[in-house]
């Protein structure tokens, strides 16, 4: 559970991402609602030359070397709304929104700030938006992978339970907008961390099987599935009191409670 400084920190940067929303909104939104227009795109002929290294948000990775994929073991976390299509392409009108588009743009706005803010909190790194979520990497520490399990799970809590409540009071505060729902899923592997993209545009990236499994299992609603392995490798569940139930969603994990 957030601490009250920690609520504070949350609420604070979905009320920040949410003001900024509505500032380019009123810049840009006309231009939402006005019909595709046809561009023309020119392509640079200059090719751009190969960077040696490429940025990287990737917790312990701060720069990835082009020639030097590496190894390393992570938690990931993926965290992201509930029906948001639906809401999209909803006709529903609400006070100073009258589009879907904008009420999806003002929510993604207030959540993904607030959910980065969460896991921060517990040594998570967003390292990709995905839309209407985040996909989270924790540095699992060889010498103590039960404390970064406990991390990466109290991360996952929060963001489901207290920070989704803090940004569900501020869009009904301010648009009177109805609830947001949320899923979690979490998972536990190595992961080859290299790049993606073409030469002036290349991303760091880590592959690896707790990133698939971890977008695979974050279909609930305001609630958390883990891995198999994850389940496996974390023994303090039991001091925590924690129930599991085996469950498909869509591939085989455990619902935590």
């Amino acid at each position: 559970m957030l601490s009250k400084s920690e609520a504070v920190l949350v609420a604070k940067s979905a009320s920040d991402g949410l003001d900024r929303a509505i500032n380019y909104w009123t810049q840009i939104g006309h231009l939402m609602r006005a019909p595709f227009a046809e561009t023309k795109c020119s392509i640079r002929s200059a090719v751009t030359p190969a960077p040696s290294l490429v940025k990287s948000f990737i917790p312990g990775h701060p720069f990835i070397e082009e020639e030097h994929p590496e190894v390393d073991e992570f938690i990931a976390l993926v965290v992201d709304m509930r029906n948001s299509s639906g809401r999209l392409k909803g006709g529903d009108v609400f006070p100073q929104i009258d589009s879907g588009i904008q009420r999806v743009y003002y929510e993604t706005s207030a959540l993904l700030p607030a959910l980065a803010q969460t896991v921060l909190l517990n040594n998570g790194h967003v390292t990709e938006y995905l839309g209407d979520g985040v996909l989270v990497l924790f540095k699992v520490d060889a010498t103590a992978r039960e404390s970064s399990m406990n991390d990466a799970y109290d991360a996952a809590y929060n963001c489901v339970h207290d920070t989704r409540a803090i940004v569900n009071e501020l869009l009904y505060r301010r648009f009177s907008l109805p609830g947001l729902d949320l899923g979690a899923g979490l998972s536990i592997s190595q992961a080859l961390i290299t790049f993606v993209g073409i030469a002036g545009n290349r991303q760091a990236k880590a592959i690896g099987r707790c990133v698939w499994e971890a977008s695979k299992l974050s279909v609930g609603v305001n609630s958390i599935y883990v891995s198999l392995l994850f389940r496996e490798l974390w023994s303090h569940a039991e001091d925590r009191k924690l129930m599991f139930r085996k469950a498909k969603a869509p591939i085989d994990g455990f619902l935590v409670w």
